[in-house]
Formats: structure tokens, C-alpha cells, sequence
């Protein structure tokens, strides 16, 4: 049985840094991509596939993700490690 509660709130401030920046990161790397690939506006919010450009997208997406999560949890635990 799973309880209801609050859960963000019990997570450490690492994991939720790593959390949000993971997100924070994807979404600001792929609205530039797409508006590039739109020739100045969005024209779809997928890439044409398969190709070689969606898959250079995709792979972007993932590593700018792995750092975003890298960056979130250094800075969330270095919050928690300094908080008075």
C-alpha cells in the first residue's frame, strides 16, 4: 500500500536539484533547436525522422539532460551542505 503524502518535500535537495535541472536543461537546449530547424519559427515540435539531424538532435537532448541532472545535484547538495 503506498501512503499519499507529500513526496517532494521528503526528497533531499540534491535529488530534487538534479530533478529540475534535468528538466530545465531539455527544455532550454530543444526550443533553440527548434526554432533554428523551423527557419526562425516553430514548425513542429518533432524532427523530421529518421535522419541524421534527428538523431544529433536526440543525442543532444540526452547529454544536455546528463548535464543538466550533473549540474542540479552538485548545486542542490552544495545547498545543503552550506545551509545554516
Amino acid at each position: 500500500m503506498v501512503k499519499k503524502g507529500n513526496w517532494w518535500g521528503k526528497l533531499q535537495m540534491w535529488k530534487k536539484g538534479a530533478i529540475l535541472g534535468s528538466i530545465f536543461w531539455v527544455i532550454g537546449s530543444y526550443i533553440p533547436i527548434l526554432w533554428w530547424y523551423g527557419g526562425r519559427h516553430i514548425v513542429s515540435f518533432l524532427p523530421p525522422t529518421p535522419s541524421l539531424y534527428s538523431f544529433g538532435v536526440y543525442y543532444g537532448l540526452f547529454l544536455s539532460a546528463i548535464l543538466g541532472t550533473l549540474i542540479g545535484a552538485t548545486v542542490g547538495y552544495l545547498i545543503d551542505k552550506y545551509k545554516g
